[in-house]
C-alpha cells in the first residue's frame, strides 16, 4: 500500500478533496491546515505524525484546491465535508488538531463527533470573533487587523485585498523571499521558520497550492471566523488542549485565554515562539495527541 493516497468524494452536488499520508500506520489523525492552506503536507509533517505512528488525513476545505466552494458557510459546516470522507476511507474513531484558522475547524469536529474523536488540539488559533468580554484585536498586528476587519464586510471588501496578498505573496516567494508582507509585523522565529521551509522538498508547489488555488477557501474561511461559529464550545467533551506562542502577533495569547476558560478542562500547552511551527512544535503536538488518545 503506498505511503501517500490522493481521493475525492462527492457531497451531494460538490466535490471534496482529501489526501491521507503514512498510510497503513496504526493511529489515526486529521489535520485542519492554516488559513491559506493546502492538503499537500510538507515532509516535515508527515515524518512527526509517521515517529508517533500516525496516519493522517487532510481534507481541502470548499474553495481550496478543486473542493467546491459552500458560499456562506460556517465553521461547523467542515463536519459535513469530513463526515462524508471518513465514511470514504472506512476511519471510525481519530484525534485531530487544526493550526491557526484550522484551528476552530478542528474544534467544530471535536464539538459535533464526539463519539469519535479521541483527542482535539487547538494550536495557534483565534477565538470566537463574538466572544464575551475579548477585545479580539488587541496583541495583533496591523495586516492582521486589516484582514480581519475587511472579512467582517463581506466578501466585496475583502476580495480585493485577498487576491492582492496572495499576488504579491506569489510574486515574493518566487524572488526568493517569504510570503508574509511586513505589515504582519511577524517576530524572528516565525520570519525564520518560513525561511527554512523554502528548502523542502516541493515547496513551491504547495505554495502555488496555497496561494493561487486557494483563494476562495482563504476568503471563505476568514468571513466565517467573524460570524458565529454555529457551535458551543463549553459543549466540547474530548480531552482538548490549547496551544499558543509567546510571541505569536496573528493569534495573540488572550484568544487562547478565551478558549481555555471556555472549553471544559483544556489542558494549557504555551510554545516558545510565535504562529509559526517548528519541528520540536510539531512532535509536541503528535506526542500529546498519542497520549491523550489512549
Amino acid at each position: 500500500m503506498p505511503d501517500v493516497k490522493d481521493g475525492h468524494v462527492e457531497v451531494g452536488e460538490r466535490r471534496v478533496d482529501f489526501c491521507l499520508y503514512n498510510v497503513g500506520s496504526p493511529r489515526h489523525a486529521v489535520v485542519a491546515y492554516g488559513t491559506p492552506g493546502t492538503r499537500w503536507l510538507a515532509t516535515r509533517q508527515t515524518r512527526a505524525a509517521k515517529s508517533e505512528g500516525f496516519e493522517l488525513l487532510v481534507i481541502d476545505r470548499p474553495g481550496y484546491g478543486t473542493t467546491s466552494r459552500r458560499c456562506g458557510r460556517r465553521i461547523v459546516d467542515v463536519v459535513d465535508d469530513l463526515s462524508a470522507v471518513l465514511g470514504a476511507v472506512g476511519w471510525e474513531r481519530f484525534a485531530l488538531w487544526g493550526g491557526s484558522g484550522g484551528a476552530p475547524h478542528a474544534l467544530a469536529i471535536a464539538s459535533r463527533l464526539p463519539d469519535r474523536v479521541s483527542a482535539c488540539a487547538s494550536v495557534v488559533g483565534p477565538a470566537p470573533y463574538d466572544a464575551r468580554g475579548l477585545n479580539w484585536y488587541a496583541g495583533m498586528s496591523s495586516g492582521n487587523v486589516a484582514e480581519f476587519t475587511a472579512a467582517a464586510r463581506g466578501e466585496d471588501a475583502y476580495r480585493p485585498l485577498v487576491e492582492r496578498i496572495a499576488e504579491e505573496a506569489i510574486a515574493t516567494i518566487e524572488a526568493g523571499g517569504i510570503q508574509v508582507a511586513g505589515d504582519y509585523e511577524l517576530p524572528e522565529s516565525d520570519r525564520r521558520a518560513l525561511d527554512e521551509r523554502r528548502a523542502e522538498e516541493g515547496y513551491l508547489e504547495r505554495m502555488r497550492a496555497t496561494y493561487v488555488g486557494g483563494v476562495d477557501g482563504w476568503i471563505d474561511d476568514c468571513i466565517a471566523m467573524t460570524r458565529p461559529w454555529g457551535f458551543d464550545l463549553a459543549e466540547i467533551a474530548v480531552p482538548t488542549s490549547v496551544w499558543y506562542g509567546v510571541e505569536d502577533v496573528l493569534g495573540p495569547r488572550a484568544h487562547a485565554e478565551h478558549l481555555l476558560d471556555a472549553i471544559p478542562n483544556a489542558e494549557r500547552r504555551e510554545l516558545a515562539g510565535g504562529h509559526v511551527l517548528d519541528d520540536r512544535d510539531l512532535s509536541a503536538v503528535y506526542e500529546w495527541l498519542a497520549s491523550a488518545s489512549r
